[in-house]
């Protein structure tokens, strides 16, 4: 039989380097001047949109990030349409957790990770197909998974279509999980697929 995948949903990852500790301290110190904005993280502080380029210790940040994207866009043929738009800043301290959520107005989004341990907490992906209604279960056969978990590592970068529900565990670590997220959007329509 031929197989063909469609639906198919596609997430990124790759490992970066930077001042790992420089980062983790800049973010900590912004969360003393910016309000906590409460919207998936359940405890912890999250951020207003920041631009990263105003501080030093996250440039390096910023021009993964745009890498990143423009890797990724070559990948779907979307070759200079997709740009980075809105970034923040998560702390989510020991206990606290993001709660399941997608990024609605984005056509991506990301994460990558700053300070974070084996402990305190995956990001976890929902596939929301029907067959979880369904009584057939294939848990060795990726083309049926309906949850997928990846383990933080610092400089950890992952990135997902912004409409894939996702959450992140609650931290079991004694240590504040810290990362920055971001959202992509497409400058451009994107076509459909024909056959």
């Amino acid at each position: 039989m031929n197989l063909e995948k469609w639906f198919v949903t596609p997430i990124w990852y790759d490992y970066t380097q930077f001042d790992y500790a420089a980062a983790a301290n800049r973010c900590l110190e912004l969360s003393k001047t910016y309000p906590n904005r409460v919207l998936s993280n359940a405890g912890g502080w999250q951020s207003s949109s920041i631009d990263l380029r105003e501080y030093s210790e996250f440039h390096i940040i910023h021009n993964t990030i745009c890498y990143k994207i423009n890797e990724i866009a070559k990948q779907i043929n979307q070759e200079g349409k997709l740009q980075l738009d809105n970034v923040w800043i998560n702390l989510n301290y020991p206990g606290s957790s993001n709660l399941r959520h997608v990024h609605p107005v984005a056509a991506f989004s990301g994460t990558i990770y700053i300070s974070v341990n084996e402990r305190s907490g995956r990001i976890v992906f929902f596939g929301d197909s029907p067959i979880i209604h369904y009584t057939f279960k294939n848990k060795g056969c990726e083309l049926f998974y309906d949850e997928v978990y990846y383990t933080p590592k610092n400089g950890m970068i992952v990135m997902f279509p912004a409409w894939v529900p996702h959450a992140v565990e609650r931290n079991e670590s004694d240590d504040t999980r810290i990362s920055i997220s971001f959202n992509v959007s497409q400058i451009q329509d994107a076509g459909v697929a024909q056959r």
